[in-house]
């Protein structure tokens, strides 16, 4: 039986209070905070971030396909999950596919996932949900929304919940949709589509898995279930007949809001962090119908959670101090990205062993660890005698500059913050040149512990540059 080996979750640092968003447009706040991608985030690099965090103590290289889902692709015509499998270092012949046209677009590549691996033809899938979706200014949606990211390895070994039954519901209500040209998701009516939709399809899938898998409500310990918001999240449990207060796990939309294709995943990682051995939980998403899983724990359950970090990402945060910063994180205003000195498409190609997965370079006769690779020891001048190691992905700072010429900063919108770039000194002893993200200035000093970060770099006649930057270490 397929079933969770492994899970992990990425939630950005930054957070837009709900007052001061309702306070800019004189709307009504919902309370609390959403969560706030990054200006050099997008759903692709939060997918690596939690793909990390999965795979911790891990060999990625035995991974054998890759599944990312999201309706907030950086691309359209450009497969992410490709790039995702680069940044974590997965082999070269791992099956790779992007899920996407649907908020549960999550659970259906879970469903494939768990054929693949029932039907032999792959022994472990990781699974990626990552959203940032886009929100039109002055629209409810800019505080309901919220971005961040899940992922579950899926096997049959080692697995700490057992995946022991499926259902789905297809139903094509006008729901949300957005078109080839729309930059904004739309909405016929919300009142419609939460009670014809939400409040009739989760409940119909769920009831159907219950029946099928010949269990009781009583028997399932936790309910991970979506909304649009709490108020269709407490409704569910009057068709259910459930608890709200005990059998239902938390939506989190106080602290982080709805986070899309991978908000029911977040809440299944929720529910597994604090389950108990030989406990059921259902996990059910929405879009266009909706699919309901059943699964039950292990005995190995509750010594997993100290392995990640998981939704602990929640209570590490800063707040966005304006909500002008938060417009240009969501790109409604322009960052002020210059496009000269910077990495040609074809270089970046050629180099994506190093700058995607990040190897430096052991020099053979002195071995010395370095980055970035190239012919020649920089210590003993070797030609040609080195090996390809794997760079670590936590050190300090060695030495530090600000750089007030050639932003953006880490608000990018005020023309004033400067860029910081750091020499590292990573655990491995490798020295390494990067920028700096999600930091406040006057915190940077020699010594700071610091992590390395997938991010958006940079874009150049219309191709994004991903790569690593580096950020203060996150609790």
């Amino acid at each position: 039986m397929a079933g969770i080996a492994s899970y992990g979750a990425y939630i950005p640092i930054w957070r837009m209070s709900r007052d001061e968003i309702a306070k800019s447009i004189g709307s009504a706040s919902m309370r609390g905070e959403r969560a706030v991608a990054s200006w050099d985030e997008d759903s692709l690099t939060m997918g690596v971030e939690a793909g990390q965090d999965c795979l911790t103590n891990r060999e990625p290289k035995e991974i054998d396909g890759l599944y990312f889902a999201t309706v907030s692709s950086p691309f359209k015509e450009k497969q992410a999950a490709s790039l995702i499998a680069s940044a974590l270092d997965l082999r070269k012949d791992v099956y790779t596919s992007d899920f996407t046209g649907s908020l549960r677009a999550g659970t259906l590549a879970v469903k494939a996932a768990c054929d693949a691996i029932e039907a032999g033809t792959m022994k472990s899938v990781l699974v990626i949900a990552a959203d940032a979706r886009k929100a039109a200014p002055r629209s409810d949606a800019e505080q309901t929304y919220g971005d961040g990211a899940v992922a579950l390895l899926i096997g049959k070994e080692g697995s700490i919940a057992e995946i022991e039954g499926f259902s789905t519901l297809v139903d094509p209500i006008p729901g949300s949709w957005k078109r080839e040209e729309d930059i904004y998701p739309k909405v016929f009516d919300i009142r419609l589509d939460t009670r014809f939709g939400v409040l009739k399809d989760i409940p119909q899938t769920v009831s159907a898995l219950i029946e099928k898998q010949n269990i009781k409500a009583e028997d399932v310990s936790n309910f991970a279930l979506y909304a649009p918001d709490p108020r269709s999240h407490k409704a569910i449990a009057g068709p259910l007949k459930i608890d709200p207060k005990t059998q239902m796990q938390e939506l989190l939309f106080q602290d982080i809001g709805v986070t899309g294709v991978a908000h029911c995943l977040l809440l299944l990682i929720a529910a597994l962090e604090q389950a108990k051995p030989h406990q059921r939980i259902i996990c059910a998403s929405y879009g266009e119908g909706s699919d309901a899983l059943l699964i039950k724990t292990t005995a190995e359950v509750e010594q997993e959670s100290v392995k990640h970090r998981g939704t602990s990402y929640i209570t590490s945060k800063r707040i966005l101090p304006s909500y002008g910063s938060f417009l240009s994180y969501k790109k409604e205003i322009a960052v002020g990205w210059p496009e000269w000195e910077r990495s040609s498409m074809v270089k970046y190609w050629r180099d994506e062993d190093w700058l995607l997965p990040l190897y430096g370079m052991k020099c053979n006769k002195c071995g010395t660890l370095q980055y970035p690779v190239s012919r020649i020891c920089t210590i003993c001048g070797e030609r040609d005698n080195y090996e390809k190691v794997k760079l670590a992905r936590k050190g300090k700072v060695f030495t530090y500059t600000h750089d007030y010429l050639l932003g953006p900063g880490n608000y990018p919108s005020d023309g004033i913050t400067p860029a910081t770039r750091l020499l590292i000194e990573l655990e491995d002893g490798c020295r390494i040149w990067l920028e700096m993200t999600d930091h406040d200035i006057q915190e940077v000093d020699v010594d700071m512990p610091v992590e390395l970060t997938f991010r958006l770099l940079h874009q150049k006649s219309d191709f994004r540059f991903y790569g690593w930057r580096a950020r203060p270490l996150r609790a």
